[in-house]
């Protein structure tokens, strides 16, 4: 993972056809804006695996609306860690064992935290 900072706020930017970047985890942070001097100034800091501390989501940019943007960005957060495949399976098994009880338990939080980050960017 990496940590960058940044004076000015960030939330996301497309970053190709294919992908949008999010700047998650936003923490309050100090920005060295003079080397020699050692000021700093207050900004954000944003956590991500992308070297700018994004978090790079697939998603089909170009079908991305101000009325869909949520539901795309959670469905993109989402398929960092579950495919498509995998999130069928899960839900389709639904609570039948004690095994796929757990599996969905694991997906709903997860599905919950993603949605989580993807309001708080949205509302920044």
């Amino acid at each position: 993972m990496n940590t960058v900072s940044y004076i000015e706020r960030k939330k996301y930017v497309r970053y190709d056809a294919d992908s949008y970047l999010l700047y998650l985890n936003e923490a309050p942070a100090d920005v060295v804006v003079d080397e020699e001097s050692g000021e700093t100034a207050r900004g954000y800091s944003y956590t991500g695996e992308e070297t700018d501390g994004s978090t790079r989501i697939s998603v089909d940019a170009r079908t991305v609306t101000d009325e869909n943007r949520r539901g795309k960005f959670v469905a993109g957060l989402i398929g960092r860690r579950y495919s498509i495949d995998d999130q069928i399976a899960i839900l389709a098994n639904s609570d039948n064992t004690a095994e796929h009880a757990e599996e969905l338990r694991t997906f709903e939080a997860y599905r919950a935290e993603c949605k989580r980050q993807v309001d708080e960017l949205l509302n920044r």
